[in-house]
Order: C-alpha cells, then sequence, then structure tokens
C-alpha cells in the first residue's frame, strides 16, 4: 500500500483511477460519505469503484457525517447513525480498504468538562464494536477532527478505547480554521496512533480544500512532524477536483524531498 493517496470524487472515478495507477498513488473514496451514495443503487455503486480500482490501492474509505451524532444520548439517533456507518463500512470491506474515515464531531462550543468525558464516553461505546467487528476485515476506524480546538479529544477517546483499530485522523485544513495549535503540535500529541492524515490548504477563513502550499499551512514543520511522529501514516490529498490534487501531489512530492 503506497503512503500517498488523493481522494477521489465518484464523478470523476475512471479518470482518477488512471491518474492514480500511472502515478503510484493510493486513493480514498468519497462516494459512501454523502447520503446519496447509500440509497437506491448502493451496490451498483460498490461495483463500479471495485471495477475501476481494480489496479489502485484503496488507503481508506470517507464514512458519512452529514448530520449524525454518534455520541447522542437518544438512542434512536445512535441507532441511525450505527446503520449508515454499516452501510459504509460494507463499502470499505467490498474495496479492501484500508482505513474508513469518520469525524469525531464534538461540540467545542459546550465548554464544561462533564459534556467532554460523556463525549468520549459515548463515542468509544460507538465505536469500539465495530471497530472490533469490521477489524476482522482488516479495517482501521479512524476518526477526523472537524470543529476541535485541539488533539486532546481525539487523544482522549484512542487512549480510551485502546484498540489497535481505532485510532486516529489529522485533517490540518479543518485544524487551520477551528484550532489554533499549529498542525506540527497535532501531529507530535497522536502521534503513533496516527494513522490517517487528510492534506490540503485554505486561508484560515473557510474549508476551501486548495492543493498544498496554496494557503497559510506551514507545510516544513508538519510534514518534518508526520516523518518523526506518525511515519507510517496514510497522507491522502483532499482537494475536490482531480486537476487540484495533481498540482497537490507534485507540490507535496517536492516538499517530501525536502523533509
Amino acid at each position: 500500500m503506497p503512503r500517498l493517496a488523493i481522494n477521489i470524487l465518484e464523478e470523476e472515478l475512471d479518470e482518477a483511477a488512471a491518474f492514480c495507477e500511472r502515478s503510484g498513488v493510493g486513493a480514498e473514496v468519497t462516494a459512501f460519505a454523502w447520503p446519496s451514495g447509500l440509497e437506491d443503487g448502493f451496490m451498483t455503486r460498490v461495483r463500479r469503484h471495485t471495477v475501476a480500482l481494480a489496479e489502485v490501492p484503496v488507503a481508506s474509505c470517507h464514512g458519512p457525517f452529514l448530520d449524525l451524532y454518534p455520541a447522542s444520548r437518544d438512542p434512536l439517533i445512535v441507532d441511525v447513525c450505527r446503520q449508515r456507518h454499516r452501510r459504509a463500512l460494507l463499502a470499505a470491506r467490498e474495496l479492501s480498504a484500508t482505513c474508513y474515515v469518520a469525524h469525531v464531531n464534538s461540540i467545542p462550543l459546550i465548554r464544561s468538562k462533564a459534556y467532554v468525558d460523556d463525549f468520549v464516553g459515548r463515542t468509544v461505546d460507538f465505536w469500539l464494536p465495530l471497530a472490533e467487528e469490521w477489524g476482522c476485515h482488516d479495517i482501521t476506524i479512524v476518526l477526523e477532527n472537524l470543529w476541535e480546538r485541539g488533539p486532546d479529544v481525539q487523544r482522549a477517546i484512542v487512549e480510551a478505547a485502546d484498540h489497535p483499530r481505532l485510532k486516529a485522523s489529522f485533517d490540518n485544513g479543518h485544524a487551520l480554521i477551528h484550532s489554533s495549535t499549529p498542525s506540527n503540535e497535532w501531529v507530535e500529541a497522536l502521534g503513533d496512533d496516527l494513522t490517517h492524515c487528510h492534506l490540503h490548504d485554505n486561508d484560515g477563513s473557510y474549508d476551501s480544500h486548495r492543493p498544498v502550499g496554496e494557503g497559510i499551512e506551514s507545510w516544513e514543520p508538519l510534514l518534518a512532524a508526520l516523518a518523526s511522529h506518525a511515519p507510517n501514516a496514510h497522507l491522502v490529498l483532499e482537494s475536490d477536483r482531480l486537476a487540484e490534487n495533481r498540482t497537490a501531489l507534485s507540490a507535496l512530492r517536492a516538499w517530501l524531498e525536502d523533509v
């Protein structure tokens, strides 16, 4: 499995798959992150991806995230979250994905230790059985920061779970917007529990998914931290189009040569 990968949109599947094969990089499948991807035609969509990516290693499959809150106190909401993730995990299994990406989705506006402790406990209760079940298919569930102000919540979840198939994902673009903690410090804090990383850039105002080097990210310290603290993490370029991921891949490879 190559360490570098790009995210692939369904509408660019065939072209992106060919690019990955030529470039020697893996793929992250995003079709099942959206509600429409989990509805009518689900298995047809899975088969189409399986055929298109037959010669491309699938580093990760992004799970659904819109309106999902697995740490809810309402058991019906939790059940809906479980149904949606189970369906997307089925796609990940069929694609032989190494990682399954899900958002942490804590609410940092609630500044209460009691909330954080409860959130961590409920999150572990939700994901541990899935990590145990789908880990048998060589899938590691990685929890990605979204609104979090720092790595503490992810660190607490991973430590409380203490499971080889429940780890962390770091999205540097989200951190640029929602956190004052430099990306290299996130990486250092998560250490070898960091299994997957989304890399893109922005100007700090909104999540524009610009290519590497076209925003305010400090790439040298971030990549140095990844090399030192998470050398085996999958590095997934997450710009919104294949053309932008081509640009990002060239830039990232140039940065990596200097690290």
